[in-house]
């Protein structure tokens, strides 16, 4: 019986697919010799999987940014909406300066609670305007190491936020001499299911307006920086010192009441001890430490935000600049946690003192019982 012979064509490179091995051919009219006669080889081509890098791109994986096509949205958005065309109209002003707290050109954005430097604002932006605007605060052209752009919310207490203003009336607009929050752009997300903009920004100063430029389809404001002068002699530098020892030391009292009653929201934060006016308070591994001449401020922002002031106080937080006046204003509130807290250890303590004596006469009534035993 002579062997069976099979011979294998050369690999043939079709993208990725390899060609497949020729079969031998069988001579029907003489099955009992079963004579093999070797068929010229032919390779097939097998189409790439969807995997492969070489088909054509068929859009991101489930759950991942397609940011193509967010921008393409953001476009038509600005190209095909009344809101959108505004904005994009409005927003150049604010992109057409250098970046950062310096550029003195803003777009407004009326936020509904109070907000302080070292604060985070997250936006949740669904309308066509805000949409452009940010996304296009977001992705102008800067030069390598410049700051992200800024934009400003303003303070509740003098620009009512929509959801706020009764129906039929108008909202107040902001006006001059205004002071708001300047927040710096940290983080953009589009959302791929439906047309919204996540937005991650920090505070990082404060602004006053100076005009209002444009106010359709929002505010675009020039404004000036608001910081507090520092102190040019050795007595203000002593009332500074002073009144942030008083108010670190309230701090600590009201720490320690805090560990006695359990209050966690009463306890000092991180950010009061990487600004505190004790350099040992102060944690070692901070890589960032604030600048010494701006500490004391930060120092008081970071009480007034524990604090949770109402919107007059937190205005006129705002308002000064005087690190000391910001300091005054929490040390009142600061007592008065103080007592609210030892009023609630005294009550603990004494509900603790009766449980104790109870335990102990129980204790002696069994005594008196094993002696009468």
């Amino acid at each position: 019986m002579r062997p069976v012979v099979i011979r294998m064509a050369a690999p043939a490179m079709c993208g990725r697919a390899i060609g497949a091995v020729t079969r031998p051919h069988v001579d029907r009219f003489d099955r009992s010799r079963r004579i093999v006669h070797p068929r010229r080889a032919v390779s097939r081509c097998v189409r790439a999987s969807s995997s492969s890098s070489s088909n054509p791109w068929q859009g991101p994986p489930p759950g991942r940014l397609d940011e193509t096509a967010a921008r393409d949205r953001v476009m038509q958005l600005a190209s095909g909406t009344p809101q959108g065309q505004g904005a994009l109209e409005a927003v150049q002003g604010c992109v057409s300066v250098m970046p950062g707290m310096t550029n003195n050109r803003v777009m407004l954005f009326r936020y509904p609670g109070c907000k302080s430097p070292l604060d985070t604002v997250a936006l949740n932006l669904v309308q066509p305007r805000w949409v452009v605007a940010f996304d296009v605060l977001a992705n102008a052209p800067r030069r390598p190491g410049d700051p992200p752009f800024c934009f400003g919310v303003t303070h509740p207490a003098l620009t009512a936020p929509a959801e706020k203003v009764p129906e039929g009336e108008d909202p107040i607009p902001p006006k001059r001499g205004d002071v708001g929050m300047v927040c710096q752009i940290e983080d953009i997300y589009h959302d791929n299911r439906e047309e919204r903009l996540y937005v991650t920004s920090k505070v990082v100063g404060r602004y006053r307006i100076e005009r209002v430029v444009s106010e359709h389809p929002f505010y675009v404001a020039e404004t000036s920086q608001v910081v507090d002068s520092t102190p040019g002699d050795p007595e203000g530098e002593r009332a500074l010192h002073e009144a942030e020892t008083r108010v670190w030391n309230l701090l600590k009292e009201l720490d320690s009441l805090a560990v006695k009653t359990g209050e966690k929201n009463s306890r000092i934060d991180y950010d009061m001890r990487r600004t505190s006016p004790d350099p040992k308070e102060r944690p070692p591994w901070d890589t960032d430490p604030p600048k010494e001449d701006e500490r004391a401020e930060m120092f008081s922002w970071a009480v007034v935000r524990r604090l949770g002031f109402d919107e007059r106080a937190h205005l006129d937080a705002a308002r000064t600049e005087f690190t000391t006046a910001r300091l005054a204003q929490c040390e009142e509130p600061l007592r008065e946690g103080i007592a609210y807290l030892a009023a609630m250890a005294a009550v603990n303590g004494v509900a603790d003192g009766k449980d104790g004596d109870r335990g102990g006469d129980g204790d002696g009534e069994e005594e008196e019982e094993e002696e009468e035993a």
